[in-house]
């Protein structure tokens, strides 16, 4: 990784320029015309800010708001804008439309999702279909899009304190980047792990935001064949082998031992990986072999999974398949959180 180091240098060079020209004004943020909340992070892979980007719209939509949700939809095979779900009905697969706003979609199907490389183009047409405040899932570099408050996912389980910037290391922008941050959200965040407590204290140093702090719970065991509810009790007695394709498997996998849930071994794909025949044919061989009752895995990946029923039938066909939801739970900082939702919905640009 060292020899990769002098192309991080250059990397961040790069972006701090390109971020002082959009603080500058040379480079221009629209304006979508409604509330705008963004949910980012630091680093590639996975953080976790998918289940916060679902927490905020449950808040919005509780709130009776007509909640758009903006995003690149990472990894589809379209270009351009596509409209995954118009507020009514989802209208767009996982290959179409990516797995993580199919997923929102089909979670909260009065929500408006969007997606599209420019996050301007997803915003205007979400406002289109009647979004009055629009979540930006993934835009804390995407600064094309003007918005009421930036929140940052910082994953407390890693630590960027000693990381670098991307090709030698995992930062998208050096952790100054902070400073732009209005809210800084630690997830798998443990109450009683020092080291914890100790990153959100040298993070301060490069910040001046307060600090959410949650982590996720097990929500529901859901079938990815049909999506009826499985008992959780009954599937902890089952022998099973976890599988996914996500950003942190390992995490996915200590959830699942912590819960109850005993894998007796674990496959792991790339994130966001499209299942092939291929796959579903070598999980249904491994799962004979070891002789196990079902298989389990998340919720992303079903969404992948039954978004070509042909391909899944290769696995689901021989053994059952499981997919646990997950929710998250707020243990710090969560009356700020509120808050700020409050006021950036108000059209108030947090600072």
């Amino acid at each position: 990784m060292k020899l990769l180091l002098p192309l991080s240098w250059l990397y961040a060079f790069v972006v701090i320029v390109r971020n002082k020209l959009f603080d500058w004004g040379v480079l221009k943020s629209e304006d979508a015309g409604v509330p705008v909340i963004s949910v980012g992070n630091l680093t590639v892979g996975g953080t976790g800010k998918t289940p916060l980007v679902e927490y905020i719209v449950e808040y919005l939509l509780r709130d009776g708001r007509r909640v758009g949700v903006v995003s690149r939809g990472y990894k589809r095979n379209s270009t351009g804008v596509a409209v995954v779900s118009d507020g009514e009905k989802i209208v767009a697969t996982a290959e179409q439309g990516g797995d993580e706003p199919v997923q929102i979609a089909h979670k909260f199907p009065a929500s408006i999702v969007v997606v599209s490389e420019k996050r301007a183009d997803a915003a205007r047409k979400a406002v289109q279909f009647g979004a009055d405040v629009l979540v930006m899932d993934d835009g804390f570099q995407h600064r094309y899009l003007k918005r009421n408050l930036d929140i940052v996912v910082v994953d407390a389980t890693t630590n960027v304190l000693h990381d670098a910037v991307v090709p030698a290391g995992r930062l998208r922008e050096p952790l100054s980047g902070l400073r732009r941050a209005k809210i800084v959200a630690l997830s798998r965040f443990n109450e009683n792990n020092p080291d914890h407590a100790g990153l959100e204290k040298k993070l301060s140093s490069f910040t001046t935001a307060p600090f959410v702090r949650f982590h996720y719970t097990l929500h529901e065991i859901r079938r990815v064949h049909d999506d009826g509810l499985a008992s959780p009790d009954v599937v902890k007695r089952m022998s099973v082998i976890a599988f996914s394709g996500i950003g942190n498997h390992e995490a996915f996998t200590i959830q699942l031992r912590e819960t109850g849930f005993n894998p007796l071994s674990d496959m792991r794909f790339p994130d966001h990986h499209r299942y092939s025949e291929a796959d579903m044919l070598t999980l249904a061989s491994f799962a004979k072999a070891m002789n196990v009752d079902a298989c389990i895995t998340t919720e992303k990946d079903a969404v992948r999974i039954r978004s070509d029923r042909n391909t899944a039938q290769k696995l689901i066909g021989e053994v059952p398949v499981f997919y646990a939801t997950i929710r998250v739970e707020i243990v710090g900082g969560q009356e700020t959180l509120h808050s700020s939702i409050n006021n950036s919905i108000r059209g108030k640009i947090i600072s």
